[in-house]
């Protein structure tokens, strides 16, 4: 089974995914998978066939990571009690399993791009990179709280469903802030599911799992 499921009391329901083998010295990298708007709800599986999930069952090798991936109840958002809860979890997988406290990482799509941004500013110096694709935040936020994170935002310009503008304003927004290790990938021709692009992309998942943090 690739993925473990739990419905833990009182948080959200999530899917987790273990590498084969060995951890490295130091312990597992962690990534906190956020999904989008149309992978809410209760069983805790359909988190798992959007973006992240069926990239890592493709290619399982590129992703020697333990990636955790909770889910949004119907009617809910990545903000407020719900993305605490999955802040929450994300400790507790820490707690369980080896992994490495410099190598966490936080990535979502669409609905959990916006949840990106939003657990990025509440929590600048947990995350050692945040990749949101086809999100969206508040670029006052973002000034204020992410001059100094490894940021790799991503979004299609073709983009029906969230304006490509968004992520513009963003860009602009940790440039003013001066943070030299953000980056924006703007792809011409994609749409809103950019992220079939984005995480089968070898550049990317080498930058994601090259960045550390220095202070723990």
């Amino acid at each position: 089974m690739p993925f473990l499921y739990r419905k833990p009391r009182g948080l959200l329901p999530y899917a987790l995914y273990l590498p084969q083998g060995e951890p490295p010295e130091g312990g597992w990298p962690l990534v906190l998978f956020l999904h989008g708007s149309g992978e809410r709800g209760r069983d805790g599986k359909r988190q798992t066939r959007v973006g992240l999930g069926p990239a890592i069952l493709e290619n399982p090798q590129a992703w020697p990571v333990v990636v955790l991936m909770p889910q949004c109840p119907e009617g809910e958002w990545w903000r407020g009690e719900t993305l605490q809860k999955a802040y929450a979890l994300l400790g507790q997988v820490e707690a369980q399993y080896r992994t490495n406290p410099r190598r966490v990482y936080l990535t979502g799509l669409s609905m959990g791009g916006h949840g990106c941004w939003n657990l990025a500013c509440l929590y600048p110096e947990r995350f050692a990179a945040v990749a949101p694709v086809c999100g969206a935040g508040d670029p006052f936020w973002v000034w204020q709280r992410l001059g100094k994170v490894p940021i790799w935002n991503f979004h299609g310009a073709a983009d029906e469903v969230v304006p490509v503008s968004f992520s513009r304003a963003l860009a602009d927004a940790l440039a003013k802030a001066g943070n030299v290790r953000a980056r924006f990938t703007e792809y011409p021709t994609e749409k809103h599911d950019v992220w079939n692009r984005v995480y089968r992309d070898p550049g990317f998942i080498h930058w994601l799992l090259s960045q550390e943090r220095t202070v723990v």
